[in-house]
């Protein structure tokens, strides 16, 4: 990865995001968990992605201080502190794990935004499209009755249809 230009170190960081983000978006909402441990992984590879491609950008100029330094390993460190304390309510059985799940999801698309203002804007289509992750999960989730009684009726439709017919030609045959 060194000697990366810019733009494809930025292409690289960002399509692993949201390839992570997409992947705990279907483990979300397979699994009835909601993927927890998958978010809280996502958590700490996010944080390292984001602070090697500032690093990566930044490793020749004059603007890499330690200041700047703090600053990103706070940003980060906030949101681990955020998801550790999401943690122990669920932990405290205050939370069940796919609102948990949909908490982290949450936090990291307004971390990952906030170092879009303040680090790389790259993050903030990211932080965006993570937010619109964490809703249509909650869409689907909302919504999953509504969807699966009338699925659960067609389907049976469908199966009846299938059964009349195969009974059908089984009766008509001498």
């Amino acid at each position: 990865m060194i000697g990366l230009h810019p733009w494809r170190a930025r292409l690289f960081v960002g399509l692993a995001m949201l390839i992570l983000a997409f992947i705990g978006l279907v483990i979300t909402d397979v699994k009835s968990t909601g993927g927890w441990n998958y978010w809280l992984w996502v958590v700490p590879i996010y944080t390292l992605l984001a602070l090697w491609l500032s690093w990566y950008l930044r490793r020749k100029e004059h603007s890499l201080s330690l200041v700047s330094i703090w600053h990103e390993l706070l940003h980060w460190a906030t949101l681990g502190a955020s998801v550790v304390l999401v943690s122990v309510f669920v932990e405290q059985g205050l939370l069940g794990r796919l609102i948990a799940s949909l908490f982290v999801l949450t936090l990291l698309s307004q971390a990952v935004f906030l170092a879009g203002i303040y680090i790389d804007t790259t993050f903030l289509g990211i932080g965006v499209t993570l937010a619109i992750f964490a809703w249509l999960v909650a869409l689907a989730t909302e919504y999953l009755y509504a969807l699966a009684v009338p699925l659960l009726f067609v389907g049976g439709g469908v199966v009846a249809l299938f059964v009349w017919r195969s009974h059908k030609k089984s009766s008509s045959k001498p």
